[in-house]
């Protein structure tokens, strides 16, 4: 295995390193007009009264990314380069939101429960583009970036990222609150196609990568049916691996909040839809933030202390959900500051959840077992995409507070369960082979 820092064994470093940085900024500002956690949400309830509905919604558009990673990493273990794989995914799919952007302006109006269906089975299909281009895009990160680099070269697309992101949240808050200058539903038809004007520009620099040859592969990959043989011997033999599995699960599982603090916040506290883009603000400065922690703590001290940090924000937005809800109690101007830090500390967590999970697995895993260990993650969390359902039910049954309660309990038993996993900057903790 080579050595965390090799340069040598990195070709064309600088090229590559500025085109990832690229294609990571452009993706994170695009995602800002298209947000599952806040412009999406907000739309779709325009169109139905019904949270379960909704969290079934914001379940399914999660599965999207999530189901389909097995298939793309028993394929990807069967190329010799990711970048092909790659540009097709990016290119192919991406272009859905233009039809969308005309279906809501079209359509909204007169058939809004036809509007709702469409909306969530064409962000559906932009998220199972998107999982079809992460298994290569994070096989391809390993190839082209050594460890200790990988954290500041992310890190740093995803401040600039950030940045852009800032300046979208108040895009946002202009077209959303300025109704007289952009009515509905055209509003969110142009937020539409400003996010993809942006995603061609990551697709751009994905063209501008440069993948080093690999080695003809030593024994035959295995099929998509191997694969899935594979999985349970993979599982039971590598206890490492489990219990990273295990974590990501239950970290996943403390989403089963996120789809509805704008609800809360716009059905309970008094916020406006314009509001929205205050939140992105508030979660794209978080996402600065995580940025940062993305490229100091990954590089200096490895993925297991940066996924420990991870878990604890993700720990923060229900916590400051619930404490706002006190807050309301007293005095409802108090409120503002505690749903601001609740996106802050929402983009700190959530904006770069996988990459401390993804970072360990590159560092443990060797190079021809790495889509399959990626894939196996992502397809085995696609159970996560019942929590926002979970979440409905509770907000419909019970209360607000109980969801919140719930994704609190979860983080805490990702936080627990990660105290077991072995460091892989520390020798001997790297993967070997099961006897």
């Amino acid at each position: 295995m080579a050595t965390l820092d090799n340069r040598d064994a990195y070709p064309n470093l600088t090229r590559n390193a500025l085109a990832l940085a690229l294609d990571t900024a452009f993706f994170h500002t695009a995602l800002n007009f298209i947000s599952t956690t806040t412009v999406l949400l907000t739309f779709l309830a325009t169109l139905v009264e019904n949270e379960v509905l909704i969290g079934v919604a914001a379940g399914v558009i999660n599965s999207a990314w999530l189901l389909p990673q097995l298939l793309v990493a028993g394929l990807a273990a069967r190329q010799q380069r990711m970048k092909p794989l790659l540009i097709k995914a990016v290119w192919f799919t991406r272009p859905v939101l233009l039809p969308l952007a005309l279906a809501i302006w079209l359509l909204t109006p007169n058939h809004p429960g036809l509007m709702f269906g469409i909306t969530v089975v064409a962000v559906f299909i932009f998220f199972v583009g998107d999982a079809f281009a992460s298994v290569p895009w994070f096989a391809l990160l390993g190839r082209v970036l050594p460890p200790t680099r990988r954290g500041r070269v992310i890190g740093a697309g995803q401040v600039a990222g950030g940045l852009g992101g800032i300046v979208a949240g108040l895009v946002v808050r202009n077209i959303l609150g300025n109704t007289e200058r952009f009515a509905y539903p055209g509003n969110y038809a142009l937020l539409m196609v400003i996010g993809l004007v942006l995603f061609f520009g990551s697709g751009l620099a994905v063209l501008l990568i440069r993948e080093p040859k690999r080695a003809a592969l030593s024994e035959a990959s295995p099929t998509l049916r191997q694969v899935f043989k594979m999985m349970p011997s993979l599982l039971a033999s590598d206890h490492p691996f489990r219990k990273l599995v295990i974590t990501r699960v239950l970290l996943g599982f403390a989403s089963i909040a996120s789809s509805f603090y704008v609800l809360y916040a716009t059905q309970r506290l008094g916020f406006r839809a314009a509001d929205m883009g205050y939140f992105i603000t508030a979660q794209v400065i978080g996402s600065v933030g995580s940025g940062l922690l993305l490229g100091y703590v990954q590089d200096r001290w490895g993925p297991l202390k940066h996924m420990r940090i991870t878990i604890a924000m993700a720990m923060m937005p229900p916590l400051c959900a619930l404490l706002a809800g006190l807050a309301q109690q007293r005095s409802p101007g108090a409120v503002i500051p505690f749903y601001l830090a609740l996106y802050f500390f929402f983009g700190v967590a959530w904006s770069s959840i996988s990459w401390p999970f993804f970072n360990w697995m590159l560092e443990y895993a060797p190079d021809e077992r790495r889509p399959l260990y990626i894939g196996l993650t992502n397809t085995l969390g696609a159970i996560t995409m019942i929590a926002p359902t979970i979440g409905g039910l509770l907000v419909r049954s019970v209360s607000y507070p109980a969801a919140f309660i719930a994704s609190i309990g979860f983080a805490l038993a990702a936080m627990a369960l990660s105290f077991k996993l072995p460091c892989t900057r520390r020798d001997g903790a790297r993967y070997q082979e099961a006897d």
